[in-house]
């Protein structure tokens, strides 16, 4: 889950099957000119909005992270709790959607234990789990990059696609534009993505790596009172389940 720091005494609970749904619309949206394009395409979209298909489970029954109050962010969990989920994650995507869809799935989850944590620095127990899963899936991608008969340079980019639009979107969701990452161009380079808050819910980007001139994105999202606390997990459970949604909309420009 992620929480976005309150605005105007609102703050916004964004579920990650949520956040994903936003990456794989912009993964839709994807192929200026001069930018590595998704091959085969409809499976890339697919890995771009279900990369967080692990979390399923976990946002039916959120845990009450007792130090704030709020349900527990997905910053605030340890690999123990989510390399676990990652696996099983990935297995559902293999048996549901294919190989493309479970392999770029798999590979998120690698990029996110190897590059944005560092495991050395991490409790033995989160160490662990991210050693258990390089394990597994290191095994499972290169099995299922040998069936599909793909060239690797073609799986580096697709995973590079789906982490930049992953990357963008949770830098719209935490309203943080300095999270938006790095975009793979077709000659093989990287840009760094610039995101520019104009206004409510309006962005500018640069470069501008999608077909058309403006693009909004948009899911379902839970609002609640900046003061909302809880200090049973059961009743929090129950708070989410019967609350209201409402749709988050955030429409991107060009610089």
């Amino acid at each position: 889950m992620i929480l976005r720091n309150p605005e105007n005494g609102i703050r916004l609970l964004i579920s990650q099957p949520s956040h994903a749904l936003l990456s794989g619309q912009m993964m839709a949206a994807w192929g200026a000119p001069g930018f590595a394009r998704p091959d085969p395409a409809p499976e890339v979209i697919l890995a771009a909005e279900q990369h967080d298909i692990a979390w399923l489970s976990w946002e039916t029954a959120p845990t009450l992270d007792t130090e704030t109050g709020l349900p527990h962010p997905f910053t605030r969990l340890g690999p123990a709790v989510h390399a676990p989920m990652w696996a099983r994650g990935v297995e559902i995507a293999r048996a549901a959607y294919g190989l493309w869809p479970a392999l770029l799935i798999s590979l998120h989850g690698t990029r996110i234990y190897t590059e944005y944590m560092d495991p050395e620095s991490l409790p033995p127990e989160d160490h662990a789990a991210i050693d258990r899963n390089a394990a597994k899936e290191s095994a499972l991608q290169a099995d299922w990059i040998a069936k599909l008969g793909t060239s690797s340079d073609l799986v580096k980019r697709n995973s590079a696609l789906v982490a930049v639009t992953d990357a963008l979107s949770l830098a719209l969701c935490f309203a943080e534009p300095d999270k938006a990452g790095e975009a793979p161009m077709e000659d093989g380079s990287t840009r760094k993505m610039k995101l520019v808050r104009q206004g409510p819910s309006r962005w500018s980007l640069d470069p501008w790596p999608f077909r058309d001139s403006t693009l909004t994105v948009r899911c379902e999202v839970i609002r609640l009172p900046v003061e909302t606390r809880w200090t049973d997990e059961e009743a929090m459970r129950r708070d989410l389940r019967d609350a209201a949604w409402s749709t988050l909309a955030e429409t991107l420009v060009p610089a």
